[in-house]
């Protein structure tokens, strides 16, 4: 049998792991209709159903109170019947041999919801095993047959459980779906335009994203590891601290390791939606000057930049992108020689030391050319080219959100 080892206050319960549809945050009121009697606690949103919730410490001595940052709210089923749980702290899950539960009382009082105990094979703790059927038909407090497809999408069902990656973000902890999970590696020099950056994997672009993309509560905590994650074909990079374990969890926004610790679980497909820049990860093209015709979709990544007005380059043609760190001179270091430098700026746009350099390559020759600063990127896909008399633009977006950008090819200055 599979347990959910959980504690309340002093006492450890195991509570079957069918049971058990997820856990979530304790909210700092728990509102509910006033009742004389019972142990009924308030009610907590799940999924836009309110579900009751029961407090055991007011029918059963559980010791003292322990409510801190790791209290939770377990939602758990019987049947069609739903109710919340308050906890003290939600463990792992283990399995127990059949012959590992002792029934202890067999009285089948309905005002007992504890009647067996099991040894937790993980942490060697007696834990008494809940009857969730019981606690139900003793609260006599459930959400049940009243709920409907119109109330609240499905609930997954609690042995629907997939293999995630558990990731250290800093801030937080990541579940990635396994499969989606491409590799981590040590973050590489990368180039940092609009929110994100970009930096070359496996001989592809590869966008990497401000970690709030993946969850509003990240923090860029200066992350050395980068997580490349993969689907339909793109790529996209994560900024993480470490890799922990693969765990199975239930699909839920939020789950919590076997520590206690939250895992946000990552819908891949949707984060991938939401940065189109993911599109820079399709397979590179040969750097060399746009020739666009009028309508048609850009076949190859551009990056926009500031140097007098706002211009787009194709990013094939960008070795690297670096910060200006002092006034720029007719010639910079790159590697073992000297390259010549072309600052696009215009005159007072910004101080003489503040810029980027746009590293441009074309064959053996290299030139740094100083912008103002990087804007954002356009993936392949991203944009319409067309010609307005000589010149050559790129155009993205619709209605009040459409901008163009004239195309510069960089390589002639090389």
């Amino acid at each position: 049998m599979r347990l959910a080892e959980v504690r309340i206050d002093a006492v450890d319960v195991g509570i079957a792991a069918g049971a058990v549809v997820q856990a979530l945050p304790r909210p700092d009121a728990l509102a509910a209709p006033p009742r004389r009697t019972g142990a009924l606690a308030g009610v907590v949103d799940h999924g836009g159903v309110l579900v009751p919730v029961v407090d055991l410490a007011r029918w059963v001595g559980t010791g003292e109170r322990q409510d801190g940052p790791h209290t939770r709210i377990l939602v758990l089923r019987d049947g069609d019947r739903m109710l919340g749980l308050r906890v003290s702290a939600v463990g792992g899950l283990v399995d127990v041999a059949p012959d590992g539960i002792a029934r202890l009382h067999h009285d089948d009082d309905a005002d007992e919801v504890f009647h067996s105990v099991a040894r937790s094979p993980e942490t060697g703790r007696v834990l008494s095993v809940l009857d969730v059927g019981r606690l139900a038909a003793l609260a006599c407090a459930w959400r049940g047959g009243a709920v409907t497809m119109t109330d609240a999408p499905p609930l997954p069902a609690a042995h629907d459980r997939r293999t995630y990656a558990v990731l250290d973000a800093g801030t937080l902890r990541l579940g990635v779906p396994a499969g989606a999970l491409a590799e981590v590696i040590a973050m590489p020099s990368r180039a940092t335009i609009g929110d994100g950056a970009w930096c070359t994997w496996r001989g592809r672009h590869l966008a990497i994203v401000p970690p709030a993309a993946v969850d509003p509560a990240l923090e860029d905590a200066g992350a050395g590891l980068l997580a490349v994650l993969e689907h339909d074909g793109l790529a996209l990079g994560v900024p993480v601290r470490a890799t922990l374990r693969l765990a199975d969890f239930a699909p839920a926004a939020t789950v919590y390791d076997d520590d206690g610790a939250e895992v946000r679980l990552v819908d891949v497909a949707a984060l991938f939606a939401r940065r189109p820049e993911a599109g820079l990860s399709r397979s590179a093209h040969a750097a060399a000057p746009a020739q666009p015709s009028a309508g048609k979709p850009n076949d190859a990544a551009y990056v926009v930049f500031d140097a007098d007005g706002l211009a787009a380059t194709p990013l094939d043609a960008l070795e690297r992108v670096l910060p200006l760190v002092d006034t720029p001179g007719a010639t910079m270091r790159w590697g073992d020689r000297a390259i010549p430098v072309v600052d696009l700026r215009r005159p007072k746009q910004v101080p003489a030391e503040a810029g980027q350099v746009l590293v441009v390559r074309a064959g053996e020759r290299r030139v740094a050319c100083v912008a103002a600063r990087v804007h954002v990127m356009i993936p392949a896909g991203g944009g319409q080219l067309y010609r307005l008399g000589a010149g050559a633009f790129i155009t993205t977006g619709e209605g009040r959100e459409q901008a163009s950008y004239r195309i510069v090819d960089l390589t002639t200055y090389c």
